[in-house]
């Protein structure tokens, strides 16, 4: 009886290990590479100033700031640490859309991307939640109704009586 058990405790554990879905992740969307991996993204109205800053900038080196279209922004210098900051203005004629600024500095390139809008159009403020979990959950409905079975044939078995030979 208790060798029953055990392999029926077994399979039922292989069978969780085999199904179980994966662990849930944060899950990020992507937008491109930069230094730090994701393209920040700011959404203003044409004419508005933005405080562009980045890092790993060979320390003392020259930063250009441009527009999309090769304007030159803004110029500055990277810090002892690497680091700048600048206050840029979005060109007044900027088309709605999506834009790119670009700093570099030296062999590094970072980048911005700037959501221009038309004025009057309203703004989500905050930052876009993580989506975690999962989509498919049959798996997992498949998992809970097994332990469930299982549960119920340990308790079936603890309280069956047993016969003396």
């Amino acid at each position: 009886m208790k060798r029953t058990k055990f392999g029926v405790g077994l399979v039922a554990g292989i069978l969780m290990v085999l199904f179980a879905g994966s662990a849930a992740h944060a899950q990020y969307p992507t937008t491109g590479p930069t230094t730090s991996g994701v393209i920040p993204e700011v959404t203003v109205v044409a004419g508005s100033n933005i405080d562009v800053k980045g890092d790993h900038c060979p320390p003392g080196s020259t930063v250009t700031i441009t527009w999309d279209d090769g304007t030159v922004l803004a110029t500055t210098t990277a810090g002892a640490d690497g680091t700048f900051s600048a206050t840029i203005t979005v060109p007044a004629d900027a088309e709605p859309g999506v834009h790119i600024v670009t700093a570099t500095c030296g062999s590094v390139q970072q980048f911005l991307k700037v959501n221009v809008i038309e004025p009057g159009t309203p703004v989500a403020t905050g930052t876009t939640l993580a989506r975690t979990g999962t989509s498919n959950i049959g798996p997992l409905l498949g998992i809970g109704a097994a332990a469930v079975v299982l549960g119920a044939a340990f308790v079936y078995g603890a309280r069956r009586p047993k016969h003396s030979a």
